[in-house]
């Protein structure tokens, strides 16, 4: 059996050194040790990658030449204003204007009455709104790296409307990386020349780059601009290759300086718009009924001869199983990459990406629908895992995308499901472009400048990607995990339109345990007001906005006053529990299920009116009696008519329910800080 390039991926980096000194006196032939990555590759069989497998310090071993990817598609509080034409796909047909602003920024910015539920966008005629709306930050001191296809350099969305200078840095990845990236033969080399925008047909990369970034069309439109190419060559012709995609991104985490103005390492946050693919290598190059063997789905093997209830048809695996049919590739899960995303992640980088644009169900790892299997005889797909980078179990920041519909529906052609955290605007958004696009007037910068619409998941992620890097700014400390609770915090819940046709598989507005949240640009602290409960000293009070100052607080935190929350709590039939009042963060109004946060140590009332529907307070998202909180003092639970009151003080912080004794539907978290 012939020797082919395996890669080993290890629990830990720290069984590295004795795992490689077992494996050379074991005559492997080493081909590339990656100095900062769990991941080696060696030459061997595949009957030794079998045994290799079996050793408990091994996390997985796979063929080095089944990855490949493909792009995808279809302290400081400086508040900027978008003033003007927003623009959002509608019947109506008119030339595009360069003055337009994308509609993520009305929508993800504005409030409830600036998004016109019901009457801007798709299948309305309104299609231009006029409209201001505020950016509570710039991305000032944050680094955004664009994981994509070659950027120009040259375009005017990257100039800083503060000091008209440029924010796109030409990095030289490889000659200032490579020593400590160590990634063998397989490495680029030499100096990187980055094109421009007159002789650069490429456009996805400036797309993404403008919509997380630009000037005008983007959010942190202060934030340093990198551009690491992965899709399509450089002019100068490097690529980075898949598997040392995350070995430059942590290396440059790490070989940052210090910002002079700020004192410490400016924010990395990273968007990758594209995905790893498995090619369907049939005669007709897309997948047919005649290419499916069988079917594994929940544990249950289905074929032509023990089809599901819908039938052996592409209609029917559709209906029972969620199989698309007429695609040329499928979404890859890849080990390897997972571990490498995972690392960037422990290391502080945010890593955020696209869901995918099959119209597949995204599972969560180790539930039913994890390792659901298309075997097509010469190989299979686990085909409800996602694709690499993006999969959910690696941590990445999975986005959705929003379609243009007037009822806020998540694009038919986006990936969906448990394993996507949020959607975002992802249809027709107007951004920088290729030489392809429109002549863009409204620069003074630049040698020639475009502009044009596109959609695609590919262009939900880098508005999520932005609006973190406004949340970054002016952070000494930010991480993935921040912008996790960033988003779960913020995005709004409950506001878009699902299942029209049914909710099975086969509808391409279907949920099937997707969040039903889209992002927000929200500051995370008040800009208006005063500060109060936290501060002792009545003469300290402060009014915001705040200047833009870093602070490094005094030792000796001082403790937090404790509060009291208060709720009227409804139901809207049984589907949800109906909260008015406001909490540590947030003020709803009718809101449904919404997440209520507190510090350990408050007081949360809810006036429950809501009949035949008894309101408990759990450890857990389960029905019935049991599971009801222990800690701190809390009555009246079980309540349709009456109020629970639950004192925090020595509850251990953490995630919390209230659902309801009888739906499960009608349940939201309790989170306490």
């Amino acid at each position: 059996m012939l020797d082919k390039e395996y890669i080993v991926t290890l629990h830990k980096k720290e069984d590295l050194e004795q795992f490689y000194n077992e494996m050379e006196l074991a005559n492997f032939t080493l081909v590339n040790k990656r100095s900062i990555s769990r991941n080696t590759h060696y030459m061997m069989t595949a009957e030794q990658a079998e045994q290799l497998k079996q050793d408990s310090r091994v996390l997985g071993v796979q063929l080095a030449e089944n990855i490949k990817f493909i792009r995808k598609d279809v302290v400081n509080y400086e508040p900027w204003v978008a003033s003007g034409n927003f623009w959002k796909n509608a019947p109506a047909g008119t030339a595009y204007d360069p003055f337009w602003y994308q509609w993520g920024h009305l929508h993800c910015a504005g409030n409830q009455v600036q998004r016109r539920k019901g009457s801007w966008g798709d299948p309305t005629a309104t299609e231009v709104v006029n409209d201001v709306v505020e950016m509570f930050n710039n991305g000032k001191h944050v680094d955004v790296v664009i994981v994509d296809d070659p950027i120009s350099f040259d375009s005017g969305e990257w100039y800083s409307p503060q000091t008209n200078q440029t924010r796109f840095v030409p990095y030289q990845w490889f000659n200032d990386l490579n020593a400590i990236v160590n990634g063998g033969n397989s490495m680029p080399t030499g100096a990187i020349t980055y094109g421009q925008n007159a002789s650069t047909t490429q456009y996805h990369g400036n797309h993404v780059a403008g919509t997380a970034a630009g000037g005008f069309y983007g959010w942190a439109r202060e934030a340093n601009i990198y551009n690491l190419a992965v899709t399509d060559p450089w002019p100068s012709g490097q690529i980075i290759p898949p598997l040392l995609i995350f070995d430059y991104i942590r290396a440059f985490h790490e070989a940052k300086p210090i910002n002079p103005e700020t004192g410490f390492k400016n924010p990395t946050i990273t968007n990758h718009s594209y995905s790893g693919v498995i090619p369907i290598n049939t005669p007709s190059e897309t997948l047919q009924l005649s290419d499916v063997i069988s079917v594994v789905y929940r544990g249950v093997l289905y074929n032509a001869s023990n089809p599901g209830p819908s039938g052996w048809s592409p209609a029917g695996l559709e209906a029972d199983f969620g199989v698309r049919f007429g695609l040329d590739r499928y979404p890859e899960w890849d080990l390897t990459i997972k571990a490498d995303v995972e690392d960037a992640i422990e290391e502080g980088i945010v890593v955020v990406g696209s869901a995918g644009n099959n119209n597949l169900l995204v599972a969560s790892p180790g539930d039913q629908d994890w390792d659901n299997e298309i075997n097509l005889g010469q190989g299979s797909i686990k085909y409800n895992r996602g694709a690499w980078p993006n999969t959910p179990d690696s941590g990445s920041i999975s986005v959705g995308a929003l379609q243009d519909h007037a009822d806020f529906k998540r694009s038919t052609y986006s990936n969906f499901g448990p394993g996507v955290d949020v959607f975002a605007p992802g249809d027709d958004i107007l951004s920088a472009y290729g030489n392809t696009g429109f002549n863009d007037t409204k620069y003074g910068q630049g040698s020639a400048n475009f502009f044009a619409p596109t959609s695609g998941t590919s262009m939900a992620a880098p508005q999520v990607a932005g609006i973190i890097a406004c949340q970054a700014t002016g952070k000494e400390r930010y991480s993935h995990q921040d912008a996790v609770a960033y988003i779960q915090k913020t995005s709004l819940q409950g506001d878009m339109t699902f299942d029209v046709a049914g909710g099975g598989l086969d509808d391409n507005s279907c949920r099937q345990g997707s969040p039903n949240a889209y992002v927000r640009l929200e500051n995370s602290k008040p800009t208006s007001g005063y500060i109060s409960p936290q501060i002792r000293d009545r003469s300290s009070v402060v009014v915001y906005p705040r200047t833009s100052t870093f602070f490094r607080p005094s030792p000796g935190p001082i403790p937090p006053v404790s509060q009291t929350y208060s709720f009227s709590v409804g139901n809207s039939g049984a589907s949800h529990y109906t909260f008015t009042g406001s909490d540590k963060f947030n003020t709803f109004t009718n809101d449904n299920d919404p997440t209520i946060n507190c510090n350990a140590g408050d007081v949360l009332v809810f006036n429950v009116l809501a009949s035949g529907h008894p309101f408990f307070v759990k450890t857990s998202a389960t029905t019935g009696t049991g599971n009801q909180v222990s800690t701190g003092t809390i009555s009246g639970q079980g309540t349709v008519n009456g109020t629970v009151t639950w004192n925090t003080t020595g509850v251990t912080p953490g995630t919390y329910y209230y659902i309801c004794q009888f739906h499960g539907g009608m349940v939201g978290q309790i989170i306490i800080s």
